[in-house]
């Protein structure tokens, strides 16, 4: 822990991967709409689907979003509503050969908004965590909004709600 007093927590995430079905030519992510919602779950375990092809043929299958446990135990339960999630989406799935199921962790602030910005203490460092699930999908906002932090440059994005001073001490 760099910075113990950011208040990232750990959010659990059930995944799979199945055998490889090339002839199924899945070449697109298949997202629930509610799973952009899933991602700002605060409490609870949530699950909404999320079906992204591999190269191999493969499929990785997800997710889960699990609150106030660092058990990284698959959870049977947690893991059928997730495939079952999925193959309402993707039907065929119910057919395939799941050969691995894992869990990780994310970090998430207990807003849900990742903390983007200049630690309020430590005036050399740029924070940006706490993305959860979505730091790749988040990358050039973010990237942008370090950059304005750096080069004193205002972009379109409004900094304020990401800043770490909502969670620790003002500069």
């Amino acid at each position: 822990d760099f910075f113990p007093e950011l208040p990232i927590e750990p959010k659990k995430g059930h995944l799979a991967i199945t055998d490889r079905y090339p002839e199924l030519n899945v070449k697109h992510t298949l997202v629930a709409l509610a799973y952009a919602a899933s991602t700002q779950a605060t409490s609870g375990i949530s699950v909404a689907c999320n079906i992204q092809p591999r190269p191999t043929g493969q499929l990785f299958i997800g997710s889960s979003r699990q609150f106030n446990t660092v058990d990284p135990t698959v959870e049977p339960e947690v893991f059928t509503r997730v495939l079952k999630e999925a193959a309402d989406y993707f039907p065929a799935l119910a057919d395939l050969n799941v050969i691995r199921a894992w869990t990780g962790f994310r970090a998430a602030t207990p807003d849900g908004i990742p903390i983007i910005g200049r630690h309020p203490t430590f005036q050399s460092v740029y924070l940006a965590v706490g993305h959860e699930g979505l730091g790749v999908t988040t990358a050039t906002g973010t990237a942008k909004l370090i950059a304005s932090h750096i080069c004193g440059i205002t972009f379109d994005i409004d900094p304020e709600p990401f800043l770490p001073q909502r969670f620790i001490g003002a500069a």
